[in-house]
């Protein structure tokens, strides 16, 4: 349990940090290519619907604290979203983990005595773990599908915009001021998507994990020749046959360990057909 309680503690940490540093890395990768004080005044303008408020001289300040202001509002909640969404899975993941492993040791230990009492009593356990991530999965779906939706387009945007085939040579030099910015927009999303869908489906390993342990014990307690109740051992057979949890994306998709190769070869089928309409 101590060891647990670091671990979180060091999620937390890092978490915050994570939270802090993405925003300005995003304001680092928008505002240091731009040097030219015209260049400046062209995105101000643009970020001004087109009027000139700053006087010529100033631009390129005011663009770093425009260009601040809006990465940190960006930025800040959706990776705050995403660091909390990933440590309550993680933490869930380990809680099941744990009352798992409780269960292996007894079926491995020959002196260990599972009976009614004791499955009763593991499965209770993993039943409030369950219930708690479904109120996780209803609160958290629709925001994570927003996230991970926003993720797709950007790595979507970057592969088209960067252009690694060379489809659209007339946007090379354009593109190359923003290069440091495409790249870091591009980054972060596959970053994010990444590590969204890796704690996502840790879950439902673990929960398939969990799943196989309530099997064995329950092929443990029928072969040991225990007397049980028919209704009983019913109830027991019920439970036991629910399917391993899942977290969702607002139930469009399921986090999976091959999400992320569909994910991919989507975003390349996608990135190639646009880069050939528009060629």
């Amino acid at each position: 349990m101590f060891k647990n309680k670091e671990i979180l503690k060091v999620w937390i940490k890092t978490g915050t940090y994570i939270t802090v540093a993405v925003p300005f890395a995003a304001w680092m990768s928008m505002t240091v290519p731009f040097r030219d004080e015209n260049e400046c005044k062209l995105i101000v303008k643009h970020h001004s619907y087109g009027f000139d408020y700053v006087k010529d001289g100033n631009n390129c300040s005011v663009l770093f604290i425009v260009i601040f202001l809006r990465q940190f509002f960006v930025y800040t909640l959706r990776t705050a979203v995403t660091v909390i969404y990933v440590i309550i899975c993680c933490s869930l993941r380990n809680l099941l983990h744990t009352n798992s492993k409780l269960g292996a040791k007894m079926i491995a230990d020959p002196n260990a005595k599972i009976d009614y009492t004791n499955f009763k009593i593991y499965l209770q356990t993993h039943v409030r773990i369950v219930s708690v991530l479904k109120s996780f999965e209803k609160t958290m779906s629709l925001p994570i599908f927003l996230i991970v939706f926003s993720d797709f387009m950007a790595v979507l945007y970057g592969v088209v915009r960067l252009d690694p085939l060379n489809n659209l040579p007339e946007y090379e030099n354009r593109v190359l001021v923003y290069i440091y910015a495409i790249a870091f927009i591009s980054l972060r999303g596959m970053v994010s998507f990444l590590c969204i869908n890796l704690a996502a489906s840790d879950v439902h390993e673990a929960s398939k994990y969990a799943r196989d342990v309530q099997k064995d014990m329950l092929e443990w307690i029928i072969i040991s020749g225990q007397k049980i109740d028919i209704p009983k051992l019913v109830h027991l057979s019920t439970i036991h046959n629910s399917p391993p949890f899942i977290l969702s994306a607002w139930g469009v998709f399921n986090f999976t360990k091959g999400l992320f190769l569909i994910a991919f070869g989507t975003v390349l089928t996608y990135s190639l057909l646009i880069m050939q309409i528009l060629k």
